[in-house]
């Protein structure tokens, strides 16, 4: 039987900042993702979350941390273009 391959610590993040649209959409994506995983882990939804045992449920909050870190990151890209105002995410030229 094949060995379980589990991840160590944390790497650095091979995160490459894009363009102020998708950087946009892409944290869109992240905060749907993260808001998907989370809502996994309590109310009607956590009893499987406890079953999984605690090696497991490690792994699923690291993918949350994850998630979070590159939010942060792509926050950080789009926050700028946001502040300045209406429209200023329209047009790739915009930054």
């Amino acid at each position: 039987m094949a060995e379980e391959i589990m991840a160590g610590a944390p790497a650095p993040s091979a995160f490459i900042p894009p363009t102020a649209p998708d950087a946009f959409d892409l944290l869109e994506n992240k905060l749907s993702q993260l808001h998907a995983l989370l809502s996994s882990c309590y109310g009607m939804g956590s009893d499987w979350f406890e079953e999984i045992g605690p090696r497991r449920r490690d792994m699923m909050l690291w993918i949350a941390s994850d998630l979070t870190r590159d939010a942060e990151s792509l926050l950080q890209e789009v926050a700028p273009q946001v502040l300045r105002g209406p429209g200023a995410l329209s047009s790739p030229g915009a930054a």
